[in-house]
């Protein structure tokens, strides 16, 4: 009886001396990501391109010790993509149409990062995963009709709208992720870093049907932000 209770006690002495640092900590991030589209369209003369975005997220840590923490938050992100669809109705008519079409998701992260201290600052890996759901979609572009016996030539119509869902869209996002980053710890107050972030889309945009053809996202993205302490 007496080493098990020798045992506990030195099992919530080793628990206590892991989580002796530990903090719980909340802030806010906003950066640049890249989008990368990998798709096949099923239909001739279209033509997918990678494009910019932005992402702004409320970050949440719990920092377990001066070495792990587990980080998760509300993430708001655009994952865009360029298109350029090409039509020829006779032998010298053209057709073309040229757009951005912007999906905006909100996501959860899940991940867990190993930091190393250097003073006020933090070099830190992490990896994990998240789950989203996308909200909304919009294009904005132009659109050429060129035809070869039109009184006044070429016609230009620039668009920006908003793209309704259908029953081939896939709402439900998921991927992997992982990031590297640096922090600088002001004592008692918080921390401000950046960070760099790979995202690895796992699901498609469209739903398994003819129509609708599979489009896969990765995102890189670089962020700053700030992590207030608060417990």
């Amino acid at each position: 009886m007496k080493k098990l209770i020798v045992s506990l006690l030195l099992g919530l002495l080793a628990l206590q001396s892991v989580f002796a640092n530990s903090s719980l900590n909340i802030g806010v991030e906003a950066g640049y990501n890249y989008n990368i589209i990998n798709t096949a369209t099923g239909w001739s003369g279209t033509v997918n391109g990678n494009w910019h975005g932005f992402d702004v997220s409320v970050p949440v840590e719990y920092r377990v010790n001066n070495w792990f923490s587990l980080n998760t938050g509300i993430r708001w992100i655009m994952r865009s993509s360029e298109y350029t669809k090409t039509s020829t109705a006779m032998p010298d008519d053209r057709y073309v149409d040229n757009y951005i079409q912007m999906h905006h998701a909100i996501d959860i992260p899940f991940t867990l990062r190993f930091s190393l201290p250097l003073d006020e600052f933090r070099l830190f890996v992490g990896g994990g995963a998240y789950v989203g759901v996308r909200v909304l979609d919009y294009a904005k572009g132009e659109s050429l009709i060129d035809i070869s016996n039109a009184p006044y030539g070429d016609y230009w119509d620039e668009y920006y709208a908003h793209l309704e869902f259908t029953a081939d869209d896939n709402l439900f996002d998921a991927g992997l992720i992982a990031e590297i980053g640096t922090s600088y710890e002001f004592e008692g107050a918080g921390s401000f870093y950046i960070l760099a972030r790979y995202q690895y889309g796992l699901t498609s945009l469209a739903k398994d049907s003819y129509m609708a053809a599979h489009s896969y996202f990765d995102s890189i993205s670089v962020d700053a932000g700030f992590m207030w302490r608060v417990a």
